[in-house]
């Protein structure tokens, strides 16, 4: 699996052009934002990987999803998209698959209130380890 460190590295300047132009409320955050959708894509594959190789970890069962509190990095992706080819390429290149966005897309299992805490304790513990307090913060503004 790719480094953390590679895939921050990477940029695509027209996407984040588009993203101050459309969002100019979120400008002066915008090269942070891109590069926190290259965490979440990475930290992503990585449960997905982790939770491979150790099914019964009960610490890994829980859905990898986008947070409405991460509604900037869900923005950046949408015009990210935008460039088709370049999405594609860029996921071909650091996953070897295309990184699917479904929108809108509730797993009944994590629906439910108490479910949806679980699911969210696990990715925020696991998001943290991953990545580090200073992105869970930014992700949820604590």
């Amino acid at each position: 699996m790719i480094q953390l460190e590679e895939i921050i590295e990477y940029r695509h300047p027209q996407v984040i052009a588009r993203f101050c132009k459309e969002y100019p409320e979120m400008a002066e955050q915008s090269e942070i934002i891109f590069e926190d959708l290259m965490r979440f894509f990475w930290a992503s594959k990585k449960h997905e990987a982790d939770k491979k190789l150790t099914p019964q970890n009960p610490a890994l069962d829980f859905i990898y999803i986008m947070d409405e509190e991460m509604k900037g990095i869900d923005l950046m992706w949408h015009i990210f998209l935008l460039y088709t080819q370049d999405y594609a390429d860029f996921c071909q290149k650091y996953f070897g698959v295309f990184l699917h966005h479904l929108p809108d897309i509730v797993d009944p299992e994590v629906d439910e209130t108490a479910k949806f805490e679980e699911n969210l304790e696990k990715f925020l513990n696991y998001s943290y380890d991953a990545l580090g307090e200073d992105v869970i913060k930014r992700w949820y503004l604590v």
